[in-house]
């Protein structure tokens, strides 16, 4: 089971860093893609409509609801269970919310995206807006907040929740990616994000979730290491 998780996990992470040198050599793409859910005459089709609002609201809300979660099982477990049954230790307790603090919070929003400048896709002025386009991972003095996108790495962080809580049901792996798919894929169909905006956000908690593992508990993920 290890040695599956392992390469795909592998497979997984040669795909974003791949799309990433992808976007960041030919930057047009980042422009190309976006265009695909632009019409002249309305803007960016989806953006506002009442399940791209469902979606980008839900993040929010499902970060609450897994915090909460994750306290309650610990204050549970240590009031109910025997070390060996508890559904969460203090361990992994505490490497979830570091990581939700350190990745997405800290880095990716109160880091990247408050001191790039990157415009997001709506305010371009290929879009009909006043800003200048930047490619990735290069400083902008527009002003924007595109990059990384926020949203797209707290879904994602979701991923690391159902690897610690759930490790031996895929199902729950699976579905965390595709919500994460599903809130990435909203943010770039509604001009609130570039696709490279995505998949740095992806990176970035990918190898934030790495390091931190390593700290909180001396070993690298069992997805990452076959000998885990």
């Amino acid at each position: 089971m290890n040695a599956v998780k392992s390469v795909a996990a592998r497979v997984s992470l040669a795909i974003v860093v791949a799309l990433i040198v992808l976007l960041t050599i030919f930057p047009s793409l980042d422009l190309g893609i976006s265009t695909l859910f632009f019409t002249p005459d309305t803007g960016f089709t989806i953006d506002g409509v009442w399940y791209e609002r469902m979606v980008y609201r839900s993040v929010q809300y499902l970060l609450i609801l897994v915090g909460l979660g994750l306290l309650l099982m610990w204050v549970n477990g240590r009031r109910l269970a025997p070390e060996a049954t508890k559904l969460i230790s203090g361990r992994q307790l505490v490497f979830l919310l570091l990581l939700l603090a350190l990745g997405p919070g800290l880095l990716v929003n109160e880091g990247m995206k408050e001191n790039w400048g990157r415009s997001r896709p709506v305010d371009l002025l290929q879009f009909g807006g006043d800003k200048t386009f930047s490619p990735a991972f290069v400083f902008s003095d527009q002003g924007g907040k595109s990059f990384p996108s926020g949203h797209a790495a707290a879904a994602f962080y979701l991923v690391a929740v159902a690897f610690v809580v759930v490790p031996r049901r895929r199902l729950w792996l699976w579905l965390a990616f595709g919500y994460g798919v599903l809130v990435g894929g909203m943010r770039v169909a509604s001009g609130g994000h570039f696709l490279s905006d995505v998949v740095t956000s992806v990176l970035v908690v990918w190898l934030m979730t790495i390091v931190l593992y390593r700290l909180v508990f001396g070993r690298m993920p069992a997805w990452s290491d076959d000998k885990a």
